[in-house]
């Protein structure tokens, strides 16, 4: 990179500011400058130089590929690559994850100095600070489509992130890190709903996740047109996922979400997790609540007139279980004739929306009273083995679950609960009588 110059320019007040300077690509032979005034000391404009540099040579297109080191192409990679056709959630999870693990170990090397050995040492070592398969195969995916990335666009020759293992038949330095997958007994989850009993904002959430499956997105992202009474089925077509925006004015934030004083952003509706659109059958009692629920809405819709709250999409397609290319943000005000009214299942008795984030108060305070390992998830774990104890198809699991692999069913969900250890004592027994 070329030398950031910087100068003190006196004001004509008496004062004086700093400037910073640096050359660029020359043209028609003639030498040329980016420069810019204004700053209080030298150390705020080298720092502003710096960045307007890397700004320069990553998203100008006049770097040199060969000398491009990888936390800068990874950068480059971020904004205009995955973020045209990324969730925002997943390129937030994707900065962090490059933040945290890869530029610390990778990002000082040059692109091009890169090898698979190199990458295979860094996944190794990975393993043996205890990382869980899960976390190694999610950085392993990064690195993967970057370098893709990086040979589709002429930077290197050929991905050196091929083949890379991670290690199986060997014994970590430290500790896999992992958190165990929680069954829920019965005469727990008995209490959990007596201390959230039917009518509490909370309850309906809990029962969608311990019966259902449902992640916690889907939860939040479920709408009446969702659910067929009749059939007694639930059409799992979206999710929730929260929007960070930093820029949002006043007017916006009272006209977008509902929940504008929960911070700079808003929640959106987004496809399910890995596309996984699906039907679930519900019970008898279940379907019977949401009945009763749904008619509480709608006679406190009646009630509140004018004061209730609505809410509205600009798209029909979310609706219809399709995703457009853009978040459809959860509107509190409808603003023309063309959009959508949005029927949420969880709002509270004015209409107002209920969000994924209530559950933190109400994992909180189950773990204070209840059950010191719960969490949302959990719920989802319980369901799953839950159906293995009865015998269920894991194809079906799968199914219902939302699964990409019959494997992911297995490994993590079906563990061994109390009902399938009796199960296979009993059938020992008869075994070898």
């Amino acid at each position: 990179m070329a030398e950031i110059k910087i100068r003190k320019r006196e004001r004509t007040n008496g004062g004086a500011v700093y400037e910073y300077r640096f050359e660029i690509a020359s043209v028609d032979g003639q030498r040329k400058w980016i420069s810019k005034s204004g700053y209080k000391t030298k150390g705020e404009a080298r720092q502003a130089g710096r960045e307007a540099q890397i700004q320069y040579e990553n998203f100008g297109h006049v770097v040199e590929k060969d000398k491009i080191s990888f936390a800068d192409f990874l950068d480059y990679w971020i904004e205009n690559d995955c973020k045209i056709d990324l969730k925002p959630n997943t390129v937030s999870g994707y900065v962090n994850t490059i933040k945290n693990h890869i530029k610390p170990k990778l990002g000082k090397y040059k692109l091009k100095s890169i090898s698979r050995e190199i990458l295979q040492s860094f996944i190794i070592d990975m393993y043996d600070a205890g990382f869980s398969y899960n976390s190694i195969t999610s950085i392993k995916g990064i690195l993967t489509k970057s370098f893709n990335y990086a040979v589709d666009h002429h930077y290197i020759a050929y991905s050196p992130a091929v083949r890379l293992k991670t290690p199986k038949n060997r014994i970590p330095k430290v500790p896999t890190r992992s958190a165990p997958h929680v069954y829920i007994k019965k005469e727990i989850m008995e209490q959990i709903f007596e201390r959230f009993p039917e009518r509490h904002p909370s309850h309906i959430p809990l029962k969608l996740g311990y019966e259902c499956g449902l992640r916690l997105g889907e939860v939040f992202g479920l709408c009446w047109d969702d659910i067929d009474f009749q059939k007694k089925l639930i059409y799992v077509n979206r999710q929730v996922q929260w929007m960070q925006d930093e820029k949002r004015d006043t007017l916006d934030k009272l006209q977008k979400n509902g929940t504008s004083e929960s911070g700079n952003g808003y929640w959106y509706f987004a496809e399910p997790k890995y596309k996984s659109y699906r039907v679930i059958e519900i019970s008898d009692e279940l379907n019977n609540l949401l009945i009763r629920e749904r008619t509480r809405q709608l006679r406190a819709k009646d009630y509140y007139g004018n004061f209730y709250t609505n809410y509205f999409a600009d798209s029909p397609l979310i609706l219809e279980g399709k995703q457009p290319q853009y978040p459809i943000g959860i509107n509190r005000i409808g603003n023309n004739e063309e959009d959508f009214p949005i029927y949420l299942v969880c709002v509270r008795e004015n209409g107002t929306f209920i969000s994924p984030r209530t559950m933190q108060h109400v994992t909180r305070s189950i773990k204070k009273d209840i059950f010191k390992d719960f969490d949302f998830h959990s719920l989802r774990h319980t369901h799953a083995s839950m159906l293995a104890e009865i015998d269920i198809d894991q194809k079906y699991i799968q199914t219902r679950l939302g699964h990409t692999d019959v494997k992911l069913t297995i490994d993590v969900y079906e563990h061994t609960t109390d009902t399938m250890r009796e199960r296979g004592r009993k059938a020992i027994n008869e075994l070898y009588m």
